[in-house]
């Protein structure tokens, strides 16, 4: 996707100070150029960096590079960072195309059945996880290698992460989530079922996560921005 390109090459030559904070962004005359797209497609990108903050328009002279702004989950608390991050704190168990499960369709307000992307993942040291999970949204989603997650998903919706709704429960772990975690067959895990929402309330993931932990179950919002 053009458009995809465009963003992911701009945002990158801002982390790297290709651009320098500070600087004006080449003109959307210039990158339309650059890049062989149209106009359009260009702006859709600039007006993304606008909405999450690395560059600032300013009236009369253009866009001011302000360089990649500082994490939104920064204010969740420590278990949201990790399960909204899974690629920075565990490793990859295999992707691929599954049809929506009830709770997980409830989540996403989509029909029981409905293709979904997903990837799963452990969490931890290999000689102590701490955590199962799998991240679930609406098909076609593909990964983009070096790319954080939920930044890829952003640009793909071409939306903005919003809020997050957290659900803690608990159950006996599957057979899977029991040897990955090294459990006993009698202990529990909690159950996190957390769902980003756009600006719009729009659901565009949901996180399915065992942990090795035991707390009530409850339910909180949190806002990303």
């Amino acid at each position: 996707m053009k458009y995809a390109q465009i963003l992911a090459a701009l945002q990158t030559r801002i982390e790297h100070e290709l651009y320098e904070p500070g600087t004006l962004l080449p003109s959307e005359a210039a990158l339309t150029r650059e890049f062989a797209a149209s106009r359009n497609t260009v702006v859709r990108a600039l007006r993304h960096l606008d909405r999450h903050g690395w560059v600032d328009p300013v009236r009369g002279r253009g866009r001011v590079v302000l360089g990649r702004p500082p994490s939104r989950l920064a204010s969740l608390p420590r278990r949201l960072q990790v399960l909204l991050q899974p690629d920075r704190h565990g490793r990859p168990l295999g992707s691929g195309t599954v049809p929506a499960r009830s709770p997980i369709a409830a989540a996403l307000s989509c029909d029981p059945g409905t293709p979904l992307a997903t990837t799963r993942y452990v969490l931890g040291a290999a000689d102590e996880p701490f955590a199962v999970l799998a991240w679930y949204t609406p098909a076609p989603f593909a990964l983009a290698p070096g790319v954080p997650l939920l930044e890829q998903l952003e640009r793909s919706r071409e939306a903005l992460a919003h809020r997050a709704l957290e659900r803690l429960g608990a159950r006996l772990p599957t057979d899977s989530e029991r040897r990955l975690l090294s459990l006993p067959r009698t202990r529990s895990v909690v159950v996190a079922l957390v769902t980003v929402l756009d600006t719009q309330d729009r659901p565009l993931l949901t996180v399915d996560a065992a942990l090795c932990r035991d707390v009530p179950p409850l339910t909180s919002a949190f806002d990303l921005a």
